[in-house]
C-alpha cells in the first residue's frame, strides 16, 4: 500500500514529502483492515480531516509554479492552463473550469492579483481579495493548482508553466488569446470554451447593487407583520 500510494502521488505531481505523508496515512488505514482490501481516496481524505492534516495546498506560490510544472511534465501529465480574475464565482465559472479540466490531466489556474484586477476592472474591484479568490477556486474539484499573478496578463506565467493546452472563453476569439504563440510553439494547442449565457461577474455585481436597500420580504408562512398568524 505504501509503494502504491507513493507511485500514485508522485505520478500526480506531489512532492516526495507529500507523497510520503499520503503513503503513511494509506498504510495506517490498510493495517486496520482484515485481508487484502483496497483503500479509497475518500477514506484517505476522511482520515486527513479527522486529524486536521493538509498535505500540500492547491494554492501554489508564484516562484514555485515553474518547478511544479516541471514535475508534472516529468510525470507525463498533460497540463491545462487558464486564467482570470474569478471575482464573485458563479455557475459560468464552474462550468468553464470543468470544461478546461476535461482537456488534460492537470488544470492550473492563474488568478489576477488585486492590483491587476483594479487596473483591468476599475475602482471597487475586486470584491474579494486575491488570497480568498484563490482559496475558493482551490475548493473546486476541477481545479488542481492555483497561482496568483500580478501582471495585467498571464503571458509571463504561461511561459513559466509551459502548458500543453491553453483554455480561454470563446469571447476571446476576436480579441486574441494571450500566450497562444508560446503554447503553439511547443506543440500545444489553444481551446476556446463555450460560455454560459447571461452569466458574468459584472452582471452579478450590478444585480447585487440594484437590489441593495430593497425591503426584505418576510419569511414564508408569516403574516404582514412578520409574526406567524
Amino acid at each position: 500500500m505504501v509503494l502504491a500510494t507513493l507511485g500514485v502521488a508522485l505520478g500526480s505531481g506531489a512532492t516526495p514529502a507529500e507523497a510520503a505523508g499520503l503513503a503513511n496515512v494509506a498504510a495506517g488505514l490498510e493495517v486496520e483492515k482484515v485481508g487484502v482490501v483496497p483503500v479509497t481516496r475518500e477514506e484517505i481524505a476522511a482520515r486527513l480531516g479527522e486529524h486536521g492534516l493538509v498535505l500540500g495546498s492547491k494554492v501554489v506560490e508564484r516562484p514555485k509554479a515553474a518547478a511544479l510544472a516541471r514535475r508534472l511534465r516529468e510525470a507525463g501529465r498533460r497540463i491545462v492552463f487558464t486564467n482570470g480574475c474569478f471575482d464573485v464565482l458563479h455557475a459560468g465559472h464552474v462550468r468553464y473550469l470543468a470544461f478546461a479540466r476535461e482537456q488534460g490531466d492537470v488544470l492550473v489556474v492563474g488568478v489576477n492579483g488585486d492590483d491587476s484586477v483594479r487596473r483591468l476592472k476599475g475602482g471597487g474591484r475586486p470584491v474579494g481579495p486575491g488570497a480568498e479568490r484563490a482559496e475558493v477556486l482551490s475548493a473546486l474539484a476541477a481545479v488542481d493548482h492555483v497561482v496568483v499573478f500580478h501582471e495585467d496578463d498571464p503571458l509571463a506565467l504561461i511561459r513559466e508553466v509551459e502548458p500543453d493546452v491553453l483554455v480561454k472563453g470563446e469571447d476571446w476569439r476576436e480579441k486574441g488569446v494571450v500566450g497562444r504563440e508560446v503554447v503553439e510553439a511547443r506543440g500545444g494547442k489553444v481551446v476556446l470554451a463555450p460560455l454560459l449565457e447571461g452569466r458574468s461577474t459584472t452582471a452579478t455585481i450590478q444585480r447585487m447593487r440594484s437590489t441593495a436597500g430593497s425591503p426584505v420580504p418576510p419569511p414564508a408562512g408569516t403574516g404582514r407583520g412578520g409574526a406567524r398568524p
